[in-house]
C-alpha cells in the first residue's frame, strides 16, 4: 500500500475495506487472537531513566516484587535501585549521650531482568510515556529496554508517526489494518522482543505519536488484520509508489510468490512530493566506470544496472547512490572543453554527449547574465562556439541540468614602443582591469609604470625605455580574464627610435 495513494482514494469515497482490497488483493479481514507484543526501545545503553507519576512496582528474576514511591529512577547495569531498607542510629538534641533509630530506604543490586509497572499513570522511558510495561534487561555493562504492550496501545503509537494524522479516516483506518497485519506477520518470537521500534519493523513512538484522530481509527478497526489462507498477510506499506505499486517478486524475489502483494495501479499517488524526483550525479559517484546500462522489469521499476563490466541489482544501486526507488530511468549529460581559456575573437569546440535525455538543450550565460539556448543536442557532437566574454556553458533537459564548463575569454593585449619615451598599446575589448608595465632586471620584475586606457582601448605611457624586456599586463576585471605581453627592447630598436 502507498500512503499517498491511500490518501487519494479516502479523499475520493473509498472506505478502509475497499482500500486495502485494492493494495493486497485476495486478502480477508480477520480478527486476530495476539493480544500483546513487546518492542525493543533501546539496546546497548549505558543507563536509562525510568520514571512514573503515581506509584510503581519493579519485579525482577527472582519473582519479587518491590513498590517505589512516584518518582524518576535511573538504571544502570548494576540494576540497583532503592528498594532496601537500613536502620540509621541519630543522635539526640538535647541530650548529648541519647540517639534513636530511623530506617530509611538502600540500594539494592537486582535480578535481571525487571519489570516496571505503574498502573495508575503511562511509565516514562527517557523523558517519553509508554502503555504498559517496561522491561530492563542487563548485560554486562549496558541494558535493553523492551516495552510489553497491548497490541493495540502499540498500533495507536505507529498509526500518527507512519501517516499524517490530519488525512482522511478511512486511510487512517487502512494505515492501522495494515501496520497491524505487518506487525503481527514480522514477529520475533525466539528473541526476547517481538517488533524493533524503528524502520526495521515499523516506526513505534509511544502515547507521545497519539492523536484524537488516530486513536479513533485504531478503535474502530479494533484488532483487526488481513489475511491470506488463514494466515497474517505480510503487509508492506511506504509512502509513495511512482504511480504502480511494485510485484514482490521483483522487489524481494527470496519471499517467494505472495498473490496478494501484484503490482496494481496507484493513481492518486501523483499527490505526493516524491512522485516524481531526479537526482543530478557526477560520473565519479557512480559504482564503477564504463558504458551504463539498466534493465527494466515489467512494473517499469529497473531490476539490473550494468556499468562496464560490472552488474548490480537495481536496490543494490539505489542504495549505493541514495536514490528514492528503483523505478528510475538513467540518462546522461556530458559537456567538455579543452580549453579553459581563449583570446578574444578566438572560437573553441565543446564535446558535449546526450543518453537517454531527449530534448537537452546547450545554453550559455555571460558573465551574470541569464541561461540562453544556443541549440538542440542528440547524441554526441562537436559544437564551435566563440565566447565574448567569461562564458559559463551547459547541458539543460527537463528542469535539471548537467556539469557547467566555464570558459574565460582574455582580451586581445597589443604594445609597442612608439619613441624612445613613450609606450604604446591597445586592448580589445576595452577593459576595467587596471594596467601595469613592468621591466625585467636582475632580482626579477620592477614596476615602472600604471598607464590608462582610454575610451578607445588604447594607452601612452612615458617612460624612459632601456635595452632589456619590459611586460605589460591587464587584470582581471570580472568580464574579461588578466593577459599580459612582453615586448623585447634591443639596442638597435632604440637607435631606429631616435635615443
Amino acid at each position: 500500500m502507498s500512503q499517498w495513494g491511500a490518501h487519494g482514494f479516502a479523499l475520493h469515497g473509498w472506505s478502509y475495506r475497499r482500500i486495502l482490497a485494492h493494495y493486497y488483493p485476495g486478502t480477508q479481514l480477520a480478527p486476530t487472537l495476539v493480544s500483546r507484543v513487546r518492542v525493543l526501545l533501546a539496546a546497548s545503553q549505558r543507563k536509562a531513566a525510568v520514571a512514573c507519576a503515581g506509584g510503581i512496582r519493579v519485579s525482577d528474576a527472582t519473582g519479587r516484587t518491590y513498590a517505589l514511591p512516584p518518582s524518576a529512577y535511573t538504571v544502570n547495569a548494576s540494576l540497583k535501585l532503592p528498594v532496601g531498607h537500613k536502620r540509621v542510629r541519630i543522635a539526640g538534641k538535647r541530650h548529648a549521650h541519647a540517639e534513636s533509630v530511623t530506617v530509611v530506604p538502600a540500594q539494592r543490586a537486582l535480578h535481571s531482568p525487571l519489570v516496571f509497572d505503574c498502573p495508575s499513570e503511562p511509565l516514562t522511558l527517557n523523558g517519553r510515556p509508554y502503555h504498559g510495561l517496561l522491561i530492563v534487561r542487563s548485560g554486562g555493562k549496558r541494558l535493553s529496554i523492551v516495552n510489553s504492550v497491548d497490541l493495540d496501545d502499540y498500533i495507536r503509537g505507529v498509526v500518527g508517526g507512519e501517516m499524517p494524522h490530519d488525512w482522511g479516516l478511512s486511510a487512517l483506518e487502512a494505515q492501522a489494518v495494515a501496520a497491524r497485519s505487518y506487525a503481527l506477520a514480522t514477529l520475533h518470537p525466539n528473541r526476547h522482543f517481538d517488533l524493533f521500534s524503528d524502520t526495521r519493523s515499523q516506526v513505534y513512538g509511544g502515547i507521545a505519536y497519539e492523536t484524537p484522530q488516530t486513536n479513533f481509527a485504531v478503535q474502530r478497526t479494533s484488532l483487526q488484520v488481513l489475511t491470506w489462507h488463514g494466515r497474517v498477510a505480510l503487509t508492506f506499506f511506504f509512502s509513495t509508489s511512482g504511480g504502480r505499486t511494485a510485484d514482490v517478486r521483483e522487489v524481494w524475489p527470496q519471499l517467494g510468490d505472495l498473490p496478494y502483494l501484484r503490482s496494481v495501479s496507484d493513481p492518486y499517488d501523483i499527490a505526493s512530493p516524491h512522485h516524481d524526483w531526479q537526482v543530478v550525479l557526477s560520473a565519479a559517484k557512480l559504482p564503477g566506470a564504463g558504458e551504463l546500462s539498466v534493465v527494466h522489469a515489467t512494473d517499469g521499476r529497473v531490476t539490473s544496472v550494468r556499468i562496464g563490466n560490472r552488474r548490480l541489482s537495481g536496490t543494490a544501486f539505489r542504495q549505493k547512490l541514495g536514490l528514492q526507488s528503483t523505478w528510475f530511468d538513467v540518462g546522461e549529460l556530458t559537456l567538455t572543453s579543452a580549453q579553459p581559456q581563449v583570446r578574444y575573437g578566438d572560437k573553441l569546440t565543446l564535446r558535449a554527449r546526450v543518453a537517454g535525455v531527449p530534448g537537452a538543450r546547450l545554453e550559455r550565460r555571460i558573465g551574470f547574465g541569464t541561461w540562453k539556448r544556443l541549440k538542440t543536442v542528440t547524441g554526441s557532437e562537436r559544437v564551435t562556439v566563440e565566447p565574448q566574454a567569461h562564458t559559463l556553458y551547459r547541458l539543460s533537459v527537463a528542469g535539471f541540468t548537467g556539469p557547467e564548463v566555464a570558459v574565460d575569454v582574455a582580451p586581445q593585449l597589443d604594445v609597442t614602443p612608439a619613441g624612445s619615451n613613450v609606450l604604446a598599446g591597445a586592448v580589445e575589448p576595452v577593459t576595467h582591469g587596471a594596467l601595469s608595465v613592468w621591466r625585467r632586471v636582475a632580482s626579477g620584475w620592477r614596476l615602472v609604470a600604471h598607464p590608462r586606457l582610454d575610451a578607445r582601448g588604447t594607452f601612452h605611457t612615458p617612460l624612459h625605455l632601456q635595452a632589456g624586456t619590459y611586460r605589460v599586463e591587464v587584470a582581471d576585471d570580472g568580464r574579461f580574464a588578466s593577459a599580459s605581453r612582453d615586448v623585447h627592447v634591443t639596442s638597435r630598436l632604440l637607435a631606429t627610435l631616435g635615443y
